[in-house]
């Protein structure tokens, strides 16, 4: 958005009420050629409020008359909009006299510019319709999709126009996260600010987040250090990790073998989902999800039956909750169709596997399974995790891999469900219970973040492990056909 160089000492004349660390930042935003200007971080970062502060100073320095539209996901009142932002600001700076705060609109008396407001998710046809836009704020942008973002990005289509996308970043493969922070393109300024260059931070404040890194630093490295949820070097898995493990078998020349196994995460209703994880002679070929209606467990299981009577394949099943019943359902199954469906119950919650072993194949000097892991879900996500870790290693620095540890999905399985398993994986970070590793519940996931539960993921981890448990599969197996 170039603006004149004389107007530089202006936006500076309030700047002690103002963050000062991101003056260098609007600076080049108004006074250069930034088309994008998008600012990202962790909570308590002075992120809104600044640009509140920012645009607010800006109009009432312009003589012209500007259209300023401010749109976030949600918005069923104004004021749950950055109108009460501001509000705030213009009383801030000392300039009510300037403004007129109306119910649904601010404007400036002098130039006549205005502040209108819209959420996305109710208004997307109205935002479309919305024409002569100088600035454009999106607040919450982490939220914003591809379709969404392509309906809303004609509106700044005029000369010298601005899109300020704010944001605290979700998740790995978010569309703005891609798209302007790992990959920004030309005329956009990228900005990361978090709770330590924000000076205007209470004590209180500083001893809440103090409290929250000493507790749970997952969570206070994802909250306030502004870290997408998938990069933390937390996280269970990294997306890298399974970037490179779509059809790693073929890029690395190894002809992968195994029984087939279809993994079965069951659900019955609600938001949770069905879903299944097809693993094809040492190969991920398929997953699927798929909701489910009340009291639809014996369907469910029937529909996964059937798979693995076509496809030859072992049914692994997470057993918590309504899944206990599925090894009944599948054997009903077998009697009436004569068939010999084969299933394993994989209890997430019961006890590791090969419980004085080395938790690393690897190191034997590493902690016994049964000290590193609270439960066989806790192993098991280890354990699919270190396969992605050493396929990663293979495929890109050409480091030396067992047949037996490669982790492959075919990139048949396309790119869409691909990127929302990879989402999935990558979500999960390890929580410490009784001085032992577990994967952070699933409860604590929708409560702090709203992600919603990793159904396709659980999938994988238990067609994938089926395996890692050794002879207790086989024995199981055995008294099964006894």
């Amino acid at each position: 958005m170039a603006r004149s160089a004389a107007q530089r000492e202006e936006l500076g004349a309030t700047t002690h009420l103002t963050n000062p660390a991101l003056f260098d930042f609007w600076e080049q935003v108004f006074l250069g050629e930034v088309d994008t200007a998008v600012l990202h971080g962790g909570r308590s970062s002075s992120k809104t409020r600044d640009t509140a502060c920012q645009l607010i100073r800006l109009i009432d320095h312009l003589p012209v008359k500007m259209r300023v539209l401010c749109i976030r996901r949600f918005q069923n009142r104004i004021q749950e909009s950055v109108y009460t932002e501001l509000k705030w600001a213009i009383g801030h700076l000392g300039l009510s006299d300037r403004y007129e705060v109306q119910k649904t609109t601010i404007i400036h008396r002098a130039s006549g510019s205005e502040f209108i407001f819209y959420g996305i998710e109710r208004n997307l046809e109205d935002i479309k319709g919305t024409s002569d836009i100088d600035i454009l704020w999106v607040e919450e942008a982490e939220k914003l999709t591809e379709d969404q973002w392509v309906v809303i990005a004609p509106t700044i289509r005029k000369e010298d126009s601005l899109a300020i996308l704010l944001f605290n970043p979700k998740l790995v493969t978010d569309y703005v996260w891609k798209n302007f922070v790992v990959n920004t393109p030309s005329h956009c300024l990228v900005r990361q600010i978090n709770y330590l260059e924000n000076p205007f931070l209470s004590q209180k404040a500083l001893r809440d987040i103090a409290l929250m890194q000493d507790r749970d630093p997952e969570m206070f490295e994802h909250i306030y250090g502004g870290v997408p949820l998938g990069d933390s070097e937390l996280s269970i898995f990294k997306r890298r990790w399974l970037d490179a493990c779509v059809d790693a078998h073929k890029v690395l020349g190894i002809e992968l073998t195994g029984r087939n196994v279809i993994g079965f995460d069951p659900a019955d209703d609600g938001e949770d989902k069905c879903a299944t994880a097809e693993k094809i002679s040492g190969v991920f070929a398929d997953v699927d999800d798929w909701s489910s209606g009340k009291d639809e467990l014996v369907q469910n299981a029937k529909k996964v039956w059937g798979k693995a009577r076509i496809r030859g394949a072992l049914v692994s099943y997470d057993t918590i909750g309504v899944g206990a019943f599925v090894g009944g359902y599948i054997d009903e199954q077998n009697d009436a169709n004569g068939t010999a469906v084969e299933h394993y119950a994989f209890h997430a919650g019961g006890g590791v596997m090969d419980a004085d072993q080395p938790s690393d194949p690897q190191n034997s000097n590493s902690p016994l399974n049964k000290d590193e892991y609270l439960n066989l879900k806790a192993q098991a996500w280890a354990n699919t995790s270190r396969r992605a870790m050493l396929t990663f290693n293979a495929v890109t620095r050409g480091k030396e891999i067992k047949t037996e540890d490669i982790l492959s999905f075919s990139s048949d399985i396309g790119a869409q469900k691909l990127d929302a398993l990879f989402t999935e994986l990558c979500v999960p970070w390890w929580v410490e219970s009784e001085g032992k590793k577990r994967v952070v519940p699933k409860l604590k996931l929708k409560k702090d973040l709203g992600v919603k539960s990793h159904n396709l993921a659980d999938a994988v981890i238990a067609a994938d492990n089926v395996n890692a448990t050794g002879s207790a599969v086989a024995m199981f197996l055995r008294k099964r056909h006894q």
